[in-house]
């Protein structure tokens, strides 16, 4: 139960990843309930800065779910374990 806890794991930082980097370049992050109905939120949400945050954390997840799949690569069967000598 243990290695199929941590490979659903690692699939889910790596997709929220690649969502969170590349969402805030889409037109719809800007095309939504809340940009239309309010406006300081439609001036904060059009920000590059605030993008480039949140493509930042998307980066960091993809990065964590890397860092893990080296980190468990001998227990995920992917790599095989030397023999003592």
């Amino acid at each position: 139960m243990n290695r199929i806890l941590r490979i659903v794991y690692i699939v889910f930082c790596f997709e929220i990843g690649i969502f969170l980097f590349v969402f805030p370049w889409i037109s719809l992050w800007t095309k939504n309930y809340f940009v239309a109905h309010y406006p300081l939120f439609a001036s904060v949400a059009r920000n590059y800065f605030l993008r480039g945050a949140v493509s930042g954390l998307g980066l960091a997840d993809v990065w964590l779910a890397l860092f893990e799949l080296w980190r468990c690569r001998r227990e995920l069967g992917f790599v095989s374990s030397r023999p003592n000598h």
